[in-house]
């Protein structure tokens, strides 16, 4: 298992014939099309079919792709993890596409029980094979920052008043953006003071009670007023959501704040005002803390007073 070498004995019968014949043939077809096929019947069941989509059509363009499945080998993977790197690609990319590709193997092998061995398992073996992901974001809302932001929403020349709603939210809720912006008008009257989130609309595919401020809550309310159960409270696309956005952040003077930045620092607000981790796992769906844990970003303000309370701390020094 070590050299990648092993084979699963599932996979063979007593007489050591594959169990599944046909699937030799799998063993002469570009790697090509194996993706095709992949992206064909595997990636519709994913909540993240358009992006895996356009990961295996970029992966069906590359050399190794004109491979078969019997020619292929871990070098090839390893001049494809190279030349990813030398067009600047981050390591976070390469690492999802080398995965993205291991995952095609292990369908292989254990859906069609072609008798090979998955070459990604062998480079996860290797020192620095895979690209390690670098540290996540830790961008907080500096000073002055969210009152200039206001300022730029409500400015009179300001067309689309729906990020006047979008914003709170996204502050007081730690919701991702693709979450509030599925938010159907019955949702928001279901329960006071919640939202719960259907199993097909989050993305850990499990329903979710997510609690709103009062402010969040009447806004909601406000967008839903008119609308039918069905219908949703914002008519934002990602395209449109991401393009208004890159407008008020110019005008708020701040370029670099991205979307998802809003979740950072809801959620880093909600730890600062003492929410315990399992309250802070059930209000962003996170399912391990490891992955909470990025989302918490303390400023220095905060892990100051957390330590020794608002107040300076007595130090008695000898004479």
């Amino acid at each position: 298992m070590r050299l990648g070498t092993w084979m699963d004995p599932r996979l063979e019968n007593v007489s050591g014939e594959p169990k599944h014949p046909a699937a030799n043939v799998y063993l002469d077809r570009p790697l090509k099309s194996v993706l095709e096929e992949y992206r064909d019947k595997v990636t519709p069941e994913k909540k993240g079919e358009p992006q895996e989509i356009a990961m295996l059509n970029m992966l069906a363009r590359q050399p190794f792709a004109r491979k078969t499945i019997r020619e292929l080998c871990v070098d090839d993977f390893v001049s494809c993890r190279d030349a990813r790197r030398t067009k600047g690609r981050a390591a976070s990319t390469i690492r999802n596409n080398l995965n993205t590709v291991a995952a095609v193997y292990e369908w292989l092998i254990h859906e069609k029980g072609v008798p090979i061995s998955n070459p990604i398992a062998s480079l996860r073996k290797r020192r620095r094979g895979i690209p390690q992901p670098g540290a996540g974001r830790e961008r907080r809302l500096q000073a002055g920052e969210e009152d200039r932001i206001w300022v730029s929403l409500h400015a009179d020349t300001w067309q689309s008043r729906e990020w006047q709603a979008l914003f709170p939210v996204l502050l007081d809720t730690g919701m991702r953006a693709g979450e509030v912006r599925s938010i159907r008008a019955g949702w928001v009257r279901r329960e006071h003071g919640f939202i719960v989130i259907p199993e097909e609309n989050v993305k850990g595919n499990e329903h979710r009670y997510v609690a709103l401020s009062d402010r969040a809550y009447e806004l909601l309310l406000k967008q839903a007023e008119g609308k039918g159960d069905s219908a949703p409270v914002f008519g934002m696309t990602k395209s449109s959501a991401e393009h208004e956005w890159q407008k008020v952040r110019v005008v708020a003077g701040c370029p670099d704040l991205r979307i998802h930045d809003l979740r950072h620092e809801a959620l880093s607000r909600m730890a600062a005002s003492g929410a315990d981790l399992k309250t802070l796992m059930r209000q962003s769906g996170h399912k391990t803390v490891a992955v909470l844990m990025r989302y918490l970003n303390p400023t220095k303000e905060e892990q100051r007073a957390r330590l020794f309370g608002s107040k300076s701390p007595t130090v008695a020094i000898a004479a």
